[in-house]
């Protein structure tokens, strides 16, 4: 499997960390409706930062395990 250098969208050019952020970012928001459903959410304090460390730990992971940028 060859990794991606860059991401093209007619003339642009995007780094694959774009691609990246917006595959964490989906995998965050379904985390996050998923303890939103459980109502496992009323044990976190702070929502906002929880959800910025629940993207972090998917950045980390998807570049880990899947594309790297």
């Amino acid at each position: 499997m060859e990794l991606p250098h860059e991401l093209a969208a007619g003339d642009v050019y995007f780094s694959p960390l774009l691609l990246v952020l917006v595959m964490a970012i989906i995998a965050s928001w379904i985390t996050v409706a998923l303890l939103n459903k459980t109502r496992l959410s009323r044990f976190i304090a702070f929502p906002s930062i929880t959800f910025m460390a629940i993207t972090l730990c998917y950045v980390i992971a998807i570049d880990s395990f899947f594309l790297r940028f």
